[in-house]
């Protein structure tokens, strides 16, 4: 996978997962290991993980070399949950 496709894919995530931005460490971790990881597995596991969690994925859980025990809030480590906007209704 290229480095473009490692942002096409980080870029996703943000998206569909909303209230995250990703750290600092974790795109560059991403950048690392982008040339080692097959962009269409990436893609098919990000979907997977899509479809069936509510929580954006671990590296590790996209690149498909840990199975699911424990690893439930260990995005925690690699995203930061983004302030919501507060909206003035009295006025």
């Amino acid at each position: 996978m290229t480095k473009l496709e490692a942002l096409k894919v980080l870029n996703l995530i943000e998206k569909v997962y909303p209230l995250i931005t990703l750290k600092s460490e974790t795109i560059l971790m991403w950048m690392a290991k982008c040339e080692s990881m097959d962009y269409s597995k990436v893609l098919n596991n990000l979907a997977v993980h899509i479809r069936s969690n509510p929580f954006p994925p671990a590296v590790k859980e996209i690149l498909g070399k840990s199975s699911n025990d424990g690893i439930h809030f260990e995005w925690l480590e690699e995203y930061s949950i983004r302030p919501e906007k507060t909206k003035d209704f009295c006025k």
